[in-house]
């Protein structure tokens, strides 16, 4: 398995499109989302362990973490719950806009917890476009509504950006 991100330094050479993972005890218990374009890979829940993609930040010709990736990592690692909760928060608010989209296929949800059975996270985008010394983080879900373009919601720190389908989560 590739590296922990949580264990890489700031000013670390990584490549452009550098994959890792990261464990988050909060999304425990969600589907397991590892599968082709988001499919469940299988029945057994999810440990919190997620793939991480970093796009590496340019300097001098060389990909680097930046100090606002950094930042952003450990900021999610230590506030994972709160991260979780705003995001799920998100779609619930969203839910009506999506239920009009995807009609039958959405399922009903009515609290945040419905979502458990429903949605898993397929990658976790740390993005090399920052704000406050913050890189923003997109995170694409894999869904049981739409299992071509899952879900997808763009973050920065606990605050959501925007809601959509996953190209969402890492176009900022």
């Amino acid at each position: 398995m590739c590296k922990n991100v949580a264990e890489i330094k700031p000013n670390t050479n990584i490549s452009e499109d550098y994959e890792g993972w990261i464990n988050l005890p909060a999304w425990e218990g969600f589907e397991s989302r590892n599968g082709f374009y988001g499919s469940k890979d299988s029945e057994t829940k999810s440990k919190g362990d997620i793939r991480v993609h970093i796009i590496g930040t340019l300097r001098e010709s060389t990909y680097f973490l930046s100090q606002a990736q950094f930042n952003a990592i450990k900021f999610l690692k230590e506030n994972s719950e709160l991260i979780r909760d705003s995001l799920l928060n998100a779609l619930l608010n969203d839910y009506p806009n999506a239920k009009e989209i995807y009609g039958d296929l959405m399922p009903e949800i009515k609290t945040l917890v419905d979502y458990k059975d429903n949605i898993g996270i397929t990658f976790i985008h740390v993005m090399d476009s920052e704000k406050d010394n913050y890189a923003y983080i997109g995170f694409e879900l894999g869904c049981s509504w739409d299992s071509e373009h899952g879900a997808g919601v763009m973050m920065h720190k606990d605050k959501v950006i925007k809601v959509g389908e996953a190209y969402e989560s890492f176009s900022i």
